[in-house]
C-alpha cells in the first residue's frame, strides 16, 4: 500500500495543483469579466 502511495502522491499532487490553478483561473476570469 505504502509503494502504491509513494508511486501516485507526485501524480496527486500534480493533478491538485493543476485543479486549483484552474479554479484560480476560472475565478478571474469571472471577476474580471
Amino acid at each position: 500500500m505504502e509503494e502504491m502511495l509513494r508511486e501516485y502522491l507526485p501524480i496527486l499532487v500534480f493533478l491538485a495543483v493543476a485543479a486549483g490553478l484552474g479554479i484560480v483561473l476560472i475565478l478571474a476570469a469571472v471577476v474580471l469579466a
